[in-house]
Order: C-alpha cells, then structure tokens, then sequence
C-alpha cells in the first residue's frame, strides 16, 4: 500500500485530511473548492470589522453586496464576494442569515 491507500491496482479513496495534507491547504479551504486568495481574506477582514453587530448581522451584509454586484453585472466580484461567505461560513457557521 503507498501513501496514498492505493493497493497495487485497487484504489481507495483517500481522507479529506489525507487530501488537505497533500495539497498543503487547510480542509475547510478544501470544501470551499477555491483557495482563498490575500484579496479574499483581505475583504473578509473588512467585513468581520462588523461582527460587533453580530454574525447573522455580517453574513445579511456580505449577501446583500453579492446581490449589488449581480445586478451591477460585476460577475467576477459577485464571485469574490460569494467566496468570501463561504469563507465566513466556514469560520462562523452560527452566522447564516435567512437573507
């Protein structure tokens, strides 16, 4: 068996965990199938300077701004702006807003 559950001929599917190693990324950068970028984080940031108005509060926030970019037609920031929700999802799960 080598290092990565595979049997001479038979595969097996590996971890999550196994995979996250691999790649040297943290798993929950794994289940958002992107890697957060600096601008990601960096937006982000500027959206958990809000969390004192609660996490629920920040989540309805960084929604509405994707919605913005969709009608603008800001395709490519409205998809910035969605990795960032899962970003903040990722690391805030309480913060889901019914918006």
């Amino acid at each position: 068996m080598n290092s990565f559950g595979e049997r001479s001929g038979v595969n097996v599917m590996i971890t999550m965990q196994q995979c996250a190693d691999l790649m040297g990324l943290a798993p929950h950068e794994l289940e958002l199938c992107a890697v957060p970028a600096l601008r990601h984080k960096s937006l982000l940031g500027s959206y958990l300077l809000n969390l004192k108005r609660g996490e629920k509060a920040v989540c309805c926030m960084i929604i509405g701004d994707f919605w913005r970019l969709m009608e603008l037609g800001a395709k490519e920031r409205a998809a910035d702006t969605h990795l960032v929700l899962r970003l903040f999802l990722s690391e805030h799960p309480a913060g889901k807003c019914a918006a």
